[in-house]
């Protein structure tokens, strides 16, 4: 893929200030596996069960909203040199910039508590573990996944790649298998008005787009750019940011691929049979009944290979948080060597005391109160980011124009109120 964006971008052979620029492929990868964590699972699923293929207009709709986001992210680290937390505590003021710091940690929290979460549920169906049992063998498994993948730098980008691709395989393996009729689902993408007057389906596209659409990949994105940015001299930046946009396009693509695919799979293998579910759970049960035992284990494994490629990106992105909202500082960096086990640690016990309390394990329902967190976290990266990116101090001659600055400002605005209405719907 790297020597695909190189081409496409026009990129020479050269290094660009001493950096090779097919470093500045690989960072839009690794924001994508967020766009498909177990929390996208279970709303395409539930949106395919239900709605067929009216609700994949949204799915698309909500990859290009996230496009144009994380482009808008390149071009600012571009234009500054620092990822969007730095800037943010920089340039806010200071109750906005820490009240962007709390959200942020709180989408963490919420998106760290889905993975583990989503990779209990694929050990339930995998090997029938309870669910309190499958999160702490989760935990463990991404705890050890982190410090196999730190004991080499590049490590991290390699496992995830590979976790990622057994996702996009999956799935190409399941649509091949089940055949959707292609008509039928690019009328569904015209028909997503019809879908979007009922209720039911309001509340499903506003929790696609609320798991979609998460701030901590605005700041990882950011993080790693800058990083790989640092010394490139300003008569490459212009190749550069092609590089890092092509990279964003391409790779948040191949995340729309599998979110359309997950809902198409849906769809087909349980809305055309009459199956409606709601839970990933459910899905699976379908499936297997649909498609046969193969299946139904292959999506299992797809779904704990999500969880676990997410778990590592949320991992980075934590690590951009604090360090460019604190500023630093020697304690801070020992705490961001152990964050990753530190954070695990809190959600795991958050989600088996919950159990504990309500006296089921209703993982679904926990997965879409984290989607819920993750919607209210969002405007504040959305905000501080538009208001950034349209101020030329900051930003230069790289300054988004007026036209960019309605369109990014009705784009945050309208996602704040489809965000209000999902909580209160």
């Amino acid at each position: 893929m790297s020597a695909l964006i190189l081409a496409v971008s026009g990129a020479p052979s050269r290094e660009a200030g001493g950096l090779p620029l097919r470093r500045l492929v690989g960072p839009g990868l690794l924001v994508a596996v967020g766009y498909v964590d177990p929390g996208n699972w279970a709303t395409d699923i539930a949106g395919g069960s239900a709605f067929g293929y009216q609700l994949l207009g949204v799915v698309i709709l909500a990859s290009l909203i996230a496009m144009v986001f994380q482009t808008l992210v390149a071009r600012v680290v571009l234009a500054t040199g620092e990822d969007l937390a730095t800037l943010s505590a920089r340039h806010m003021p200071r109750p906005v910039a820490k009240a962007a710091w709390l959200a942020g940690e709180a989408a963490i929290l919420a998106t760290a508590f889905a993975e583990l979460v989503g990779g209990a549920i694929a050990l339930q169906l995998l090997f029938g573990l309870a669910l309190p049992v499958g999160i702490v063998v989760t935990g463990v498994a991404t705890a050890a996944f982190l410090a196999l993948s730190g004991l080499r730098k590049g490590a991290h980008e390699q496992v995830v790649n590979i976790l990622i691709g057994v996702v996009a395989l999956a799935f190409i393996v399941l649509l091949v298998q089940i055949g959707p009729d292609w008509g039928a689902a690019a009328q569904g993408v015209a028909d997503t008005g019809k879908a979007l007057s009922e209720r039911a389906g309001l509340v499903l596209a506003l929790g696609i787009l609320g798991a979609t659409l998460m701030p901590h990949n605005l700041y990882l994105h950011s993080g790693m750019l800058a990083e790989r940015m640092r010394d490139i001299r300003n008569a490459d930046k212009a190749i550069a940011y092609r590089i890092a946009r092509n990279d964003t396009v391409v790779s948040l693509g191949l995340a729309m691929f599998v979110n359309a695919a997950i809902m198409i799979v849906a769809a087909a293998s349980l809305s055309a049979s009459g199956v409606q579910v709601s839970s990933v759970e459910g899905a699976h049960d379908a499936m297997r009944d649909v498609l046969g035992v193969g299946a139904a284990i292959l999506f299992a494994i797809a779904l704990y290979a999500a969880g676990q490629s997410s778990a590592i990106t949320g991992v980075m992105a934590g690590r951009v948080i604090s360090r460019g909202f604190a500023q630093g500082g020697a304690a801070r960096s020992r705490f961001e060597r152990w964050r990753g086990v530190v954070t695990r640690i809190v959600v795991a016990l958050a989600a088996l005391g919950i159990m504990a309390i309500s006296g089921k394990t209703d993982a679904d329902s926990l997965l879409v109160g984290s989607q819920v967190v993750l919607g209210i976290a969002l405007p504040f990266a959305l905000v501080p980011l538009v208001i950034i990116a349209s101020r030329r101090s900051i930003m230069g001659d790289r300054v988004i124009s007026m036209r960019a600055r309605i369109a990014m400002g009705g784009i945050t605005a309208a996602i704040i109120a489809l965000n209000v209405g999902s909580i209160l719907a």
